[in-house]
């Protein structure tokens, strides 16, 4: 991947009529960065050129999903980590689901219920969804890239999508293909 340079960034946001402050808006970056990253008085950081770009992206390629807010289920049928095994079982045929976010109290995701963990705990339907969700579920803030959601799916089931802490959506293997589909159409 081409990495952009200053004179780059300034003629795309110029070119969609953007000035510095709407772009600082947008992007989350300083208007002063923002300036000094256009004339090239500082070697921005990778992240800084990341918000950058991606907010470029988004004015640009508005119908194209760019972060997960835009692919994530947000209509979640969820647990808590002491209801039963079988109320799990009967919530995801019952919704033709493959994957139950596990929430606390206060909506926070704990882990993750899913086919394969049913699976490894063998036929066991008595107990408490703690017993056989994934702790380690990986949680991704609302904003994270549709490139970076797509790597880590390679070798997760499903991303867990937060805002402010808290459960907003999930991310599946199926959710992304989708969105793969769109971006090529």
């Amino acid at each position: 991947m081409e990495i952009p340079t200053g004179k780059h960034l300034k003629r795309c946001r110029k070119s969609l009529g953007l000035t510095q402050t709407e772009l600082s808006q947008l992007s989350g970056i300083a208007q002063s960065v923002i300036a000094k990253v256009e004339n090239e008085s500082v070697d921005p950081r990778a992240s800084t050129l990341k918000k950058i770009v991606g907010a470029l992206n988004r004015l640009q390629f508005p119908d194209q999903p760019h972060v997960v807010n835009d692919i994530m289920v947000e209509d979640l049928i969820t647990l808590f980590a002491d209801d039963t095994i079988q109320s799990a079982i009967d919530k995801m045929i019952g919704s033709n689901v493959s994957q139950l976010p596990v929430i606390s109290g206060s909506g926070s995701p704990i882990g993750l219920v899913s086919e394969a963990s049913l699976l490894t705990h063998g036929a066991q339907t008595m107990g408490s969804v703690q017993s056989v969700m994934q702790a380690n579920a990986v949680v991704v803030n609302y904003d994270v890239s549709i490139s970076e959601a797509r790597e880590l799916l390679t070798n997760e089931e499903a991303l867990l999508v937060t805002k402010n802490g808290r459960l907003v959506g999930l991310v599946s293997r199926i959710d992304m293909v989708r969105a793969l589909r769109d971006i090529s159409q």
